[in-house]
């Protein structure tokens, strides 16, 4: 039972850590403060896409797709989680 709480935790260290540096991520690059290399940190690198699939029922339509689009702040922000969660 303990495992299975610890992998639950470590999945949402990630997911705030990707959280967190996807939003200073896109603070960056509406202010501009590091230059010409804010450019690098925001820039998204596509990593997993999955088009939309439709299912239709006639009174129930759902669509399903996935996409991850990190950008290097985001990376960073995982790394940094993932170093968090191995000191607690």
């Amino acid at each position: 039972m303990l495992r299975n709480k610890k992998g639950l935790v470590f999945f949402l260290f990630i997911i705030t850590g990707a959280l967190i540096g996807g939003i200073i991520g896109d603070v960056l690059s509406s202010t501009h403060v590091l230059g010409d290399a804010t450019r690098f940190f925001t820039q998204k690198y596509e990593v997993i896409k999955i088009s939309p699939a439709t299912f239709d029922f006639y009174v129930l339509k759902i669509m399903a797709g996935f996409e991850f689009q990190p950008n290097l702040a985001s990376i960073i922000g995982i790394i940094f989680a993932i170093f968090i969660f191995e000191r607690i």
